[in-house]
């Protein structure tokens, strides 16, 4: 038995040599056939490196790839630090996330549309033959069109975009010229978008934009094609009907949208702003040039999706 005891002591004494030379960190078993580690109980090293035993497939450190849920992780096609399958908006780069509407869907890539438009703009309509002018209130009563805003990621701008307005029918304004008597309508009357997309913003907070709303003035005019067909009677003789395009602008607006972008108003307070001008040839009963501006625009539009 001595003999025994003594003939184990060499094979035990190297195996415990092997143990402290690996650094503890032995693939084997820790003898109760548990472990394949350092004895920690994890299957790993406990290090942070790959196969630490901490529930994730990977090391654990928060990097892409590692499957702990990090939004980074998988295809980002965008760029923007943000993996494919958490990124509200995948084409479109957007780090913040900012969704103005808590839609799923983020700023950068949802456009605002309200379709739903009405209201009052008072304007007036100022003719001048040289020998005669004369000035006609004019209102502009808008029955429909389309209004776009886009927020960015930052919240520091909002975009608006006044695709169109549909105006209803303007009949029978008389215009004394001094030599003529006018009678003037516009009919099929329609503002619409003249320059490039969102071609004005309004300033925009990260409060703002968490409370659901859109409050501030318009950084510059909008610019806008004005058409329809005028029609104007001089004299006893029938109206002469011809196309109307009037390239111009409409002025500084401001805009209050609420509730995440469920209902808003645009609103104007400029009298004297020139919106359009133009000059018109009238034949009968005697060649007359007529210079044409509308002018002012004071009133405000609904809005609504």
């Amino acid at each position: 038995m001595k003999r025994t005891l003594l003939g184990l002591a060499p094979l035990t004494l190297a195996l415990a040599t092997l143990s402290i030379g690996c650094n503890d960190d032995d693939p084997g078993t820790d003898g109760a056939g548990t472990e394949t580690g350092d004895g920690d109980g994890d299957p790993g090293d406990g290090d942070g490196d790959p196969g630490d035993g901490d529930g994730d497939p990977g090391d654990g450190d928060g990097e892409p790839g590692d499957g702990d849920g990090d939004p980074t992780e998988g295809p980002d096609s965008d760029g923007d630090g943000v993996g494919d399958d958490n990124d509200n908006c995948p084409d479109d780069p957007n780090p913040n996330q900012r969704d103005f509407d808590g839609n799923g869907v983020g700023n950068v890539c949802d456009e605002h549309v309200f379709s739903t438009i009405g209201g009052t703009l008072n304007s007036t309509a100022v003719a001048d033959a040289g020998v005669g002018m004369c000035q006609i209130p004019i209102e502009i009563m808008v029955i429909g069109g389309e209004i776009r805003v886009q927020l960015d990621d930052e919240a520091a701008l909002a975009g608006f975009d006044i695709v169109s307005l549909q105006v209803a029918d303007i009949l029978d304004k008389n215009c004394n010229l001094g030599l003529a008597q006018a009678n003037v309508s516009i009919k099929d009357f329609v503002i619409a978008n003249n320059g490039d997309p969102f071609p004005v913003s309004v300033a925009h907070t990260p409060a703002a934009h968490d409370a659901g709303s859109i409050a501030g003035d318009s950084n510059m005019p909008h610019p806008v094609l004005s058409t329809g067909i005028l029609e104007a009677a001089v004299g006893n003789d029938p109206p002469m009907p011809s196309d109307l395009m009037l390239d111009g602008t409409l002025p500084v607006f401001t805009a209050n949208i609420s509730d995440a972008g469920a209902a808003g108003t645009l609103a104007w307070a400029d009298a004297q702003y020139v919106l359009a001008m133009d000059q018109f040839m009238v034949e009968d009963p005697f060649p007359i040039t007529i210079d044409f501006q509308l002018r002012g625009l004071v009133g405000s539009i609904t809005l609504a999706p």
